[in-house]
């Protein structure tokens, strides 16, 4: 879900970019800046996302466990 969501507001970002040098031309100030924000919005969506979607990854498989400075370091099992 995470995914969908992220590939959308990076595409909606995009758009938005290209789209505001020619609203600044050719509607104006006050509706170019307005362009300008929501693709700030959805560049902080896209990294919201992202951000989530690398949480559940991790959650989901977590990393090897590596020791610390208490325990020593863990041995792998290498088969």
């Amino acid at each position: 879900m995470y995914k969908i969501l992220r590939i959308t507001f990076s595409i909606l970002a995009a758009l938005a970019a290209a789209a505001a040098i020619f609203v600044f031309i050719y509607a104006g100030w006050p509706w170019g800046l307005a362009v300008v924000l929501a693709c700030a919005v959805f560049g902080a969506l896209m990294v919201t996302f992202t951000t989530l979607q690398e949480k559940q990854e991790r959650k989901a498989n977590p990393p090897p466990p590596e020791g610390d400075f208490i325990t020593g370091k863990v041995e792998k099992d290498e088969k």
